[in-house]
């Protein structure tokens, strides 16, 4: 009883409001200087960047910090020539369309679209997609993934066996930063548009990741299987560096 009446009388401390109830959080604006404004949680500073895949700079917004409008146009100002620079050198946004050339793992075909039903397949140096023409290009990016699957795939298991590795899961997206990853449990992620490059990067990219299946880092020894396992690894990382933002630009 006594301990229930002093649970009674006893005073609530009032809580003190945070500093987020004092001050609301300012709308992020989807624009600012030109620039689309993307709002990261993973961020911690303003930061840009180019989406090569819509041809433009983007101005990343983290929302870790607090950050004002007045800022983020001034951090914008001081990069002005960055940006003018990058503007410049973007490379066009591209579609799949008829009389389209692309190379796919190493050689040159031609996109041909034909009337009526049938399955997307090389022939000789075109690429026959049937169907509605509004629909091709979407048909082109299935395609073109499953080949990406076939062949990486392929490539990763021969890797995986020279390490005495289990066969490797390996999936196809399209990511936006990166073009794989290897998780702590062995499972792979390829861009689909790796494809796109010559046959020895895509081998270094899988070469890449399957190496990551025993080390977890960039170290030493990281790079030292990463070499037994492809070969002319700084001439690939070097192609992508400067080659990369053109597998980008189709859509």
């Amino acid at each position: 009883m006594i301990l229930n009446l002093l649970q009674k009388n006893k005073k609530k401390k009032a809580k003190k409001p945070s500093a987020d109830k004092k001050r609301p959080r300012a709308t992020i604006p989807a624009v600012i200087g030109g620039l689309r404004v993307k709002p990261s949680a993973r961020a911690h500073y303003l930061n840009l960047r180019l989406d090569a895949r819509t041809s433009e700079i983007v101005l990343t917004w983290p929302l870790r910090r607090r950050v004002s409008l007045s800022k983020a146009e001034r951090f914008i100002a001081e990069n002005r020539e960055w940006i003018a620079r990058q503007q410049r050198d973007l490379p066009k946004a591209r579609v799949f369309a008829p009389g389209s050339k692309l190379r796919v793992a190493g050689r040159e075909y031609v996109i041909e679209h034909a009337p009526g039903r049938g399955i997307t397949r090389f022939e000789g140096g075109r690429l026959i997609v049937h169907g509605g023409r509004e629909h091709l290009p979407r048909r082109v990016r299935d395609f073109l993934k499953q080949e990406a699957l076939r062949i990486m795939k392929a490539l990763a298991d021969e890797k995986a066996e020279m390490l005495g590795l289990r066969s490797s899961e390996v999936r196809i997206l399209d990511p936006k930063t990166r073009w794989g990853s290897c998780g702590p449990d062995g499972k792979i992620m390829f861009s689909w548009r790796l494809i796109l490059a010559p046959p020895e990067v895509m081998d270094y990219l899988v070469a890449h990741e399957v190496a990551h299946r025993i080390h977890m880092n960039h170290s030493n020894r990281f790079w030292k299987l990463c070499g037994q396992l492809t070969e002319n690894v700084a001439d690939c990382r070097r192609w992508l560096h400067e080659n990369g933002k053109e597998l980008m630009v189709w859509n």
